[in-house]
């Protein structure tokens, strides 16, 4: 068994009736270097955005093993609402929140995070401090 970190095993993406991803596989091990590449539309950044939470993928696994505990990424994220959830309404508040919003926050505090490119770079700073400016814009 390798050491790995992210395992995504069948990974499915559906916009409507177009099937973004379709069954992707992908391993990477603890402290190696992965790219993944490929031409423009091949699905790079919807792979990127169902791994950090951004989208919900519609079907498959993604578990990543950081900061010593296993997160199934897809679980973090939510469901759909069941019409057993309006059974409990003093419960319903915080249900509605984590499966319809999905939990991007609770995959970013498991070890994956997510920045978007930014071309007007302040030359004069470190990438963390770029990375700090940017989530305030």
């Amino acid at each position: 068994m390798t050491d790995s970190i992210l395992r995504v095993e069948h990974l499915m993406m559906h916009f409507g009736g177009i099937k973004a991803l379709n069954d992707v596989n992908l391993e990477v091990e603890r402290g190696s270097i992965t790219a993944l590449i490929g031409p423009n539309g091949a699905g790079k950044t919807t792979v990127f955005n169902c791994l950090t939470g951004f989208y919900r993928a519609t079907g498959g696994s993604i578990v990543l093993r950081a900061r010593e505990k296993v997160t199934d990424v897809i679980q973090v994220l939510g469901q759909k609402l069941h019409p057993d959830d309006f059974l409990h309404p003093a419960q319903l508040g915080r249900r509605i929140y984590y499966k319809m919003f999905g939990g991007t926050h609770l995959v970013n505090r498991a070890g994956m995070a997510h920045t978007f490119q930014n071309i007007r770079l302040f030359r004069e700073m470190s990438v963390i401090e770029n990375l700090l400016v940017a989530q305030h814009t």
